[in-house]
Parts: C-alpha cells; sequence; structure tokens
C-alpha cells in the first residue's frame, strides 16, 4: 500500500476546499521573552571551566626546576673484573725420535741418555719387534724429568702406547696396579718392565714383556 501521507500543496487543495481566515484575538497578551539567553552559551562556559581545570591539573603535574631542585647524577659504580683462571703453561720435553704415531717410551737412568750398552741394544731389539723406527716414537729419561705425573705426559705427548721401564707406576701419579698385563687407562694402553739394563738380564720379565708387545703390533 502506497504512503498516503503528502506535503505536496496542490493534492492538499483537493481535500481542504473550505475558506480560512486569520482573526486576531485582542484579549490575549503574548509577552516578549526577556534577556534571551542562547543555549549555547552555557555549554561554552562548561566546557571552558573543564579545559582550564584539566591544564591545571597538568601544570600542577609538573615540578618547577630551580637551582634548588636539580636531580642528583650519582657516579657509576666500577666494574668488578671477573675472575679468570690462569692456565698453567704446558710443559716442554727433551725427547728423541719424531712421535709420528704417538708412541712414549720412557727410560729411567741418571747416568746415561738413555740407558748401558746392553740396555740400549734390547731397546733396538723392542722397537724393531713392535714395527717401530725413530721417527714413529718418543723416546724419554724420566730422570731428567723427576716429579712428572702421567697427566702432563698425556697433554704434551699425546700417546696410544706409553712403554714404562723403571718408571713407577706411583711417580708418575697414577691410581693403577700393574698385575704383569696391559693396562687400558682412558686411550692409552700402558705397559711397565723394569729398567732396560735389568731387564736384560732377567729372563722371566723379558719374556712377559715379548708377550705383550705382540698384542700392541
Amino acid at each position: 500500500m502506497e504512503n498516503q501521507v503528502t506535503n505536496n500543496a496542490n493534492a492538499l487543495r483537493l481535500f481542504f476546499t473550505d475558506e480560512v481566515f486569520v482573526v486576531k484575538d485582542e484579549t490575549v497578551e503574548i509577552l516578549p521573552l526577556r534577556n534571551p539567553e542562547p543555549v549555547f552559551a552555557a555549554q561554552n562556559v562548561s566546557v571552558t571551566e573543564e579545559k582550564e581545570t584539566v591544564i591545571k591539573a597538568e601544570i600542577a603535574q609538573i615540578p618547577e626546576i630551580n637551582a634548588t631542585n636539580i636531580p642528583k647524577v650519582y657516579p657509576q659504580a666500577p666494574e668488578i673484573p671477573s675472575i679468570v683462571a690462569e692456565l698453567l703453561p704446558e710443559k716442554t720435553f727433551k725427547f728423541l725420535g719424531g712421535n709420528k704415531k704417538s708412541v712414549l717410551i720412557l727410560v729411567n737412568d741418571q747416568q746415561h741418555d738413555v740407558s748401558t750398552e746392553q740396555g740400549r741394544e734390547l731397546l733396538r731389539k723392542i722397537v724393531k719387534a713392535v714395527d717401530l723406527g725413530t721417527p714413529d716414537f718418543a723416546l724419554l729419561n724420566y730422570a731428567n724429568h723427576k716429579g712428572t705425573d702421567y697427566a702432563e705426559l698425556h697433554q704434551f705427548f699425546k700417546p696410544v702406547i706409553m712403554l714404562s721401564f723403571g718408571v713407577e707406576i706411583a711417580a708418575l701419579k697414577l691410581n693403577l696396579t700393574w698385575q704383569n698385563e696391559i693396562i687400558m687407562h682412558e686411550n692409552t694402553k700402558i705397559i711397565f718392565a723394569p729398567n732396560l739394563h735389568h731387564l736384560d738380564s732377567d729372563l722371566t720379565a723379558k719374556k712377559t714383556l715379548w708377550g705383550h708387545l705382540q698384542k700392541i703390533k
């Protein structure tokens, strides 16, 4: 259904055909408005007061900076240097050979560089029995480095095999026990035997040594 409400003047004339007259009523007095105030004036005043209040509140939060209200500057505490453990210098050793195969041979003779003539000859047979040449091993006379423990020797030579002639387990500070068997300590095979000079005349010890050497070839 179409909307029957209309404001069209021509359409309204079709419904309202009677004449309308405007007559002034003298008995009714219409008083004029006194000092009419715009509605927006009160709003302006209210808004102005709120703005001023906000501004004053914000200003009140900012302290005034003067000569007696200067921020204090505190000196920075000195940095405490961290304590770093000092690494002990690595020992150096005077030895014979090239140590290419990481085989360390220890002898213990205070009177000779290596051993007596008999001892040196026995040592030549020993290295030959395990197919070693002079460039393959490191030969160290422990008598010139007394007090050196196994850890220091291992740090320097890094031996895979160590043959000890006349150097006791206690001197190397090893918590081990020799029972005429090859000792596997960490990654190193260790064989202990008497001093080369005495070993040359000890047939039982020499036979035991030959058996160990066959196992490490």
